[in-house]
């Protein structure tokens, strides 16, 4: 005689799948999440490590576009038929591009410390502006400013992490917002604990 399953019998075997499969995307975006933050909090970790290298060998630190504002980072790349592909321009601010060697002797050095070939996979193109930005594991920007509106006797670094919201707030990530933010935004002032998922050097 043969035996058939019952609806019921149909039912629990989709419904244990289902269940199946939404532990294991669960636990899929959480594995993915995580390593993109993990390498957001190493790409600011080797910014701090080129900007300090620069600093101790040059005594110099490229204030950012609007001085002690949050600014994109951008690069210029030798892109054209001829060339490389090799990164060619960094720019904090113009007035820092205006001295060809200094810049060409301090981008020397960063791309030595940051990894040049590493570097170029956190770039992502600009076309309206005719450069690249540097940008996190979630395709956000990633911010710079100095002098620091955080440390202020150095320079702040900003990522918004996987919202791409600004603090605690529910508010998109720009320089006029994150200009405006206060350090309560961020972190709890009494035991200097982050409230948001945002990754920052402050």
């Amino acid at each position: 005689m043969k035996k058939h399953f019952t609806l019921t019998e149909i039912l629990v075997v989709v419904f244990l799948i289902g269940v199946l499969t939404a532990i294991g995307f669960g636990m899929y975006s959480y594995a993915m999440n995580s390593a993109k933050e993990s390498a957001a909090k190493a790409l600011l970790t080797r910014l701090e490590a080129a900007l300090e290298t620069c600093n101790t060998k040059l005594g110099y630190i490229p204030p950012s576009a609007t001085s002690g504002e949050f600014n994109e980072i951008r690069f210029k790349i030798n892109d054209g038929a001829s060339e490389d592909g090799s990164i060619a321009e960094l720019t904090f601010t113009e007035s820092f591009a205006a001295d060809k060697q200094v810049a060409a002797d301090y981008l020397k050095d960063f791309l030595r410390t940051i990894d040049e070939e590493t570097l170029k996979k956190s770039l992502q193109k600009d076309s309206a502006n005719n450069c690249y930005v540097l940008i996190d594991g979630w395709g956000n920007k990633i911010y710079y400013a100095y002098p620091g509106r955080f440390n202020k006797t150095g320079y702040d670094l900003y990522s918004a992490g996987s919202d791409n919201r600004l603090g605690k707030d529910a508010e998109s990530v720009s320089p006029e917002n994150l200009n405006k933010a206060k350090q309560e935004t961020f972190k709890d002032t009494a035991t200097n604990e982050m409230l948001c998922d945002d990754i920052c050097n402050f």
